[in-house]
C-alpha cells in the first residue's frame, strides 16, 4: 500500500493518562503556534473541534480514534469537497471529489510525500543516521529528471531516484510479479495438501491466513533460509508484532515513552540483519547467481536479490538494507492478508456465493502439459468477473488510508482555495469508498458488502444470454486503495494476484461450513461478528477484530 499517513495515534502509543497530561500541557503553547501559522487568503469550512475542546479537540480525536474522526468528517463532506481542521499547529485540508483527488496524484512541484517517507525510514525502516542523512540531503526528487533548480548544487548519488526506481521496479514489472505469484502459488499449495481428503477439520480462518499465506509469500520472495534461520513460527510472530506497532513508530515517540514498540521493531529487524550477514551476503559474495535462476533457496527471487545488492553497491549499511527489506515484507503481507480474510469471511457466510465463485474459479485451473498436475492459470484467473468483484469489494470496504501530501509551494491551490506552505492535504479512502451517491444502489447501500457490485452484463451477439463482465462501479477518484501518483503502491499487482489466487485455491480445494465467530486468541466464542479493527484506521487495510472458526473438508 501507499506509504501511510504519518500523523497517527499518540494516544494509541502511550498510556491514556500520560498522553492526556502531555496534551493538556501542550494546549497553551500550541494555541500560540497555531495563531501564528500563515493561512490562505480564503479558507474552506472548518470542522468544529471534537467535544468543544479548544485548539486540540480535533488533534486528540484524530490521533486517538482516527476511525471516529473520519466518520465525523465524512458527515460534513456530504455537502463539501474540502474541509479544514488543525492537527496540532498544522492546517490540514481533507478533500474528496474527482478533481481534488486527482490533483494529489498528478506530477507536481507544489506538493510532496517525501517528508513522510523520511519519517518512515528513520523509525519503521531502521535506517542508520548516516544513511538517513543521505536521503534527507538529497533534494533532487524521485523522478528521472531532478527537481528544477537542484541539479547544479547536488553532488553524488541521487538516492531518492535510485530508491524509487528499485522499489517500483521490484514489483511493477510484469515479469517480476509473475515470478512471485508463481512461487507463492507453489508454496501455498504445499500448505494446503496436508489436509486429508474427505475429512472435516476445524480451522480458524484468519489465523490460517496469517500463518500459511504469510509463510508462503515470504518463502516465495526471500527463499527458505530466512524462515529456517529464525524458525517460521518465531519469524511470523515477530512480523505480526511489528505490524501492530508500525504506526506508533512513525510518530517517533522516544524510546523511554514507548519502549515496547522499539523492542518489537528491533527484534524483527535483527532477524533480517542476521539473515543478511550470515546467509545472503556471504553467499552472494562467494558466488554470482545468474539472473536466469529465478528463485534461489537462500537468496530468493532474482528481483529481490538485485534490490538488496543494490543497497550494498551504493554503500548503504546492512542495518539499513535490512530495514528497507522489512518494510518491503510489511507491504507484501500486512495489507493483502486482511483483505483476503475479509473476502473469505463473506464467501463462507453465503453458501450460494461460495458455490458461484467455486464454479467460476474451476475454469482457471488446467492440467500441466508435462506433469499433468492441476495448476492455476493466472491470466485466466485475473479475467474472472465475480472473483475480481469480490476482491474489489473487500478492498473498498476494508482499506482506510489517509493519502497525504505536504504543500511545498507558496502558490498551491485546490478547489479554488490557496493553501499555506507546509499545510497537509489528505484524501481519506474511507470517505471516498463509502460515498452513497457514488456506490449506493436502491437495493444495496455503500456500507454493505455486495459481491456483484462491480459486475455488468452484456448481451452475447446472436443470443438471448448475457455475459457477466467485471467493471468497477465508480472511477479511480472514488477508489484508490493503493494511493496514486508517484507514491502508488508498487506491490498492488502482486497483492491482487496473491489475494485472488488464495481465494481460488481455497474455494476450489475445500467444502466449508461456518462454526462460529471467535476472539482473536481463537479460544473463546464471540458474541458478535468481526468488525474492522480501527486501530489501523488511516494507515492500512483494516484487519478483522474477530476470527471465524470453520470446518472444512478437502475435496480432492
Amino acid at each position: 500500500m501507499e506509504t501511510p499517513s504519518v500523523l497517527q495515534a499518540v494516544l494509541r502509543a502511550v498510556p491514556l493518562p500520560l498522553t492526556a497530561v502531555l496534551v493538556v500541557l501542550a494546549i497553551p503553547v500550541l494555541a500560540l503556534v497555531i495563531s501564528s501559522v500563515q493561512t490562505g487568503e480564503n479558507e474552506p469550512w472548518s470542522l468544529p473541534n471534537w467535544k468543544g475542546i479548544p485548539v486540540l479537540g480535533n488533534t486528540i480525536q484524530y490521533m486517538a480514534d482516527n476511525g471516529s474522526f473520519i466518520a465525523r468528517a465524512s458527515l460534513a463532506m456530504r455537502t463539501r469537497d474540502v474541509v479544514k481542521f488543525s492537527l496540532g499547529p498544522t492546517p490540514v485540508y481533507l478533500v474528496t471529489g474527482a478533481q481534488n483527488v486527482q490533483a494529489l496524484f498528478r506530477k507536481s512541484t507544489s506538493i510532496s510525500s517525501d517528508k513522510f517517507l523520511l519519517m518512515v525510514m528513520g523509525t519503521v525502516m531502521c535506517f542508520t543516521p548516516k544513511d538517513y542523512a543521505k536521503f534527507a540531503n538529497d533534494k533532487t526528487g524521485r523522478l528521472p529528471e531532478p527537481v528544477e533548480g537542484t541539479a547544479a548544487s547536488h553532488k553524488g548519488l541521487r538516492y531518492w531516484a535510485e530508491f524509487h526506481h528499485h522499489n517500483a521496479r521490484s514489483l511493477s514489472l510484469t515479469s517480476n510479479t509473475a515470478s512471485l505469484t508463481a512461487k507463492f502459488y507453489e508454496f501455498f499449495q504445499e500448505r494446503v495438501r496436508p489436509y486429508p481428503v474427505g475429512e472435516w477439520k476445524a480451522v480458524n480462518l484468519l489465523h490460517f491466513m496469517r500463518s500459511q499465506m504469510a509463510g508462503a509469500a515470504i518463502k516465495a520472495m526471500t527463499g527458505e533460509r530466512l524462515l529456517e534461520r529464525s524458525g517460521e513460527e518465531d519469524l511470523l510472530g515477530a512480523f505480526w508484532d511489528y505490524d501492530t506497532v508500525t504506526m506508533r513508530l512513525v510518530y517517533a515517540l522516544p524510546k523511554w515513552m514507548d519502549p515496547s514498540a522499539w523492542r518489537i521493531r528491533d527484534r524483527f529487524h535483527q532477524m533480517a540483519v542476521e539473515w543478511l550477514k550470515k546467509d545472503f551476503d556471504p553467499l552472494s559474495e562467494r558466488e554470482s547467481v545468474p539472473q536466469e535462476i529465478d528463485w534461489h533457496p537462500v537468496l530468493g527471487l532474482a528481483f529481490m536479490r538485485d534490490y538488496l545488492n543494490w543497497g550494498k553497491r551504493i554503500g548503504l549499511s546492512v542495518e539499513t538494507r535490512a530495514g528497507y527489506f522489512i518494510g518491503f515484507l510489511l507491504g507484501l503481507n500486512a495489507n493483502s492478508i486482511p483483505i483476503a480474510a475479509w473476502a473469505l469471511f463473506e464467501l463462507v457466510q453465503d453458501p450460494s456465493l461460495w458455490k458461484a465463485v467455486q464454479e467460476e474459479a474451476e475454469s482457471a485451473f488446467e492440467a500441466h502439459p508435462v506433469s499433468g498436475e492441476r495448476v492455476l492459470n493466472i491470466q485466466t484467473m485475473l479475467g474472472l468477473p465475480l472473483l475480481q468483484s469480490v476482491y474489489a469489494e473487500a478492498l473498498r470496504l476494508h482499506v482506510s488510508v489517509n493519502v497525504t501530501r505536504e504543500v511545498i509551494s507558496d502558490t498551491t491551490t485546490i478547489a479554488g482555495y490557496q493553501l499555506p506552505k507546509h499545510a497537509l492535504i489528505q484524501a481519506p479512502t474511507y470517505i471516498a469508498s463509502l460515498n452513497e451517491k457514488v456506490w449506493g444502489t436502491a437495493e444495496n447501500s455503500a456500507s454493505e458488502f455486495w459481491a456483484y457490485r462491480h459486475i455488468r452484463y452484456t448481451t452475447i451477439h446472436g443470443s438471448k444470454d448475457k455475459k457477466p463482465e467485471f467493471a468497477m462501479a465508480a472511477g479511480p477518484s472514488d477508489f484508490f486503495p493503493y494511493g496514486g501518483g508517484i507514491s502508488m503502491c508498487p506491490g498492488r499487482h502482486f497483492a491482487k494476484q496473491e489475494i485472488m489466487a488464495t481465494l481460488a485455491i481455497i474455494v476450489t480445494t475445500f467444502d466449508v461450513e461456518m462454526v462460529e465467530w471467535v476472539t482473536m486468541d481463537g479460544k473463546t466464542r464471540s458474541d458478535r461478528p468481526a468488525r474492522d479493527d480501527l486501530k489501523w484506521s488511516g494507515s492500512a487495510a483494516l484487519p478483522p477484530d474477530r476470527d471465524m472458526k470453520v470446518r472444512w473438508r478437502r475435496r480432492f
